[in-house]
């Protein structure tokens, strides 16, 4: 009943937040404003309001304490801060970023403590490697889900699939996920409003969700010994390997690695589907990001169903990157055609 109560106040907040937001003009996404996004939005004013209910959800119902909730408030606030386009550059971001996320790594004592790879392992007994390690993991995971965040409930309904993969574990004894229940009905409201196209995350909201995760998973790590580091790596793969590959990809066309672009994997599928189809209903955007949602839960139902074994893990992290690399590159050759 409580569930219940609180999705149906969160879903009046949310209402009436767009509804200020919109009549204010104030963090909304205005069409054809970002050039790497243009294509692929709506074409109406959009209130970036999807990050603030994850704070609030964050403040109110998760156990963190007042110190690491002002750290996560740092965080949302570098996203507010970039959606209103006032701290607009990259390298500035991500230097924040990397301060806040070592301040509550220093904080919370919960560092990666194994990969299975035992020449890492035996550098993870020195507390800076661990520190560092766990530092530029956190990093990735959150730039990556900003990168992914390109089409309607793609993040979104990514994070909601990994939630609901980690209801089937017992983490009652786990303090941060006391009210993952609660959690995942809360990601399933967001993630509706998204695919309606009535809310976007916006940085604020695709940082928080991967910070939040980040740190979740972090946290299970430590807690469940029986759970190989590489389920976790699985779980994270994809905006992981999104923002690995683009700075790769960029880097070798001397571009920027920091600057956004269209050529993201989603964006090349929503395009190719797109022109091959000739699509007109603007739900081509969400329908797409599912199709690539999809993928990604069965590819969680598969590994928790493996959850300890490293070997199967490793070769469905291989495999997901493979799978990607392959896709893309087909991609990447009918739309340059």
């Amino acid at each position: 009943m409580v569930i219940y109560f609180q999705f149906f106040a969160y879903f009046l907040f949310l209402v009436l937040i767009n509804f200020f937001l919109i009549k204010k003009n104030f963090l909304i996404d205005l069409p054809n404003v970002d050039k790497h996004k243009k294509k692929i939005f709506f074409s109406h004013k959009v209130p970036k309001s999807l990050g603030l209910i994850i704070f609030l959800f964050v403040s109110f119902n998760l156990n963190f304490n007042i110190y690491e909730i002002y750290l996560i408030f740092f965080i949302f606030l570098l996203g507010i801060l970039s959606d209103i386009k006032k701290l607009n550059s990259p390298k500035l971001r991500f230097f924040f970023q990397s301060i806040i996320v070592f301040i509550f790594l220093i904080y919370s004592g919960d560092f990666i403590q194994t990969t299975k790879i035992p020449f890492i392992d035996h550098l993870l007994n020195f507390k800076f490697f661990s520190i560092l390690l766990t530092l530029i993991c956190i990093l990735i995971v959150i730039n990556g889900s900003n990168f992914i965040d390109g089409l309607n409930t793609l993040c979104v309904g990514y994070y909601l699939s990994l939630a609901v993969i980690l209801l089937f574990f017992k983490l009652d004894n786990i303090y941060i996920f006391e009210n993952i229940y609660l959690f995942t009905s809360i990601l399933f409201l967001i993630y509706l409003f998204n695919f309606f196209g009535k809310s976007f995350l916006g940085d604020s909201g695709s940082y928080l969700l991967g910070f939040l995760f980040s740190i979740l998973l972090i946290d299970l790590h430590v807690s469940k010994i029986n759970i190989s580091p590489w389920f976790i790596a699985v779980l994270l793969w994809y905006p992981a390997f999104e923002i690995l590959f683009s700075i790769i990809r960029r880097s070798i066309k001397s571009k920027n690695p920091f600057l956004p672009d269209n050529r993201h994997f989603h964006q090349l599928l929503y395009l190719y589907f797109k022109k091959r189809y000739n699509f007109k209903t603007p739900f081509i955007n969400p329908l797409i990001a599912n199709v690539i949602n999809l993928y990604n839960f069965f590819i969680f139902w598969l590994a928790y169903k493996y959850y300890n074994f490293s070997i199967v893990m490793i070769i469905i992290f291989l495999f997901n990157c493979l799978t990607y690399l392959i896709l893309y590159l087909i991609l990447n050759k009918n739309i340059s055609k």
